[in-house]
């Protein structure tokens, strides 16, 4: 699979780890490509361009932390 958007690529990620295919599976992501050894290793990779599609998207939403103070001061 040739890669045009990370979008794509996730929506195909997601078909083939339906499918149950994602075991003989590898993406091609601009100049390099990527075979899975195992479940995780396709499961980092899966969250690896869920971020990316969402950040493609502009749909990812950062956290906001209190700061902490020094002497309880906010």
């Amino acid at each position: 699979m040739a890669f045009t958007t990370w979008q794509t690529l996730y929506n195909a990620m997601l078909d083939d780890l339906a499918e149950g295919s994602w075991k003989t599976k590898s993406y091609q992501i601009v100049d390099r490509t990527h075979t899975y050894r195992d479940f995780a290793d396709f499961k980092a990779m899966l969250e690896y361009v869920r971020s990316q599609a969402a950040m493609e998207s502009g749909t990812v939403s950062g956290r906001t932390y209190a700061r902490q103070g020094g002497g309880g001061r906010w």
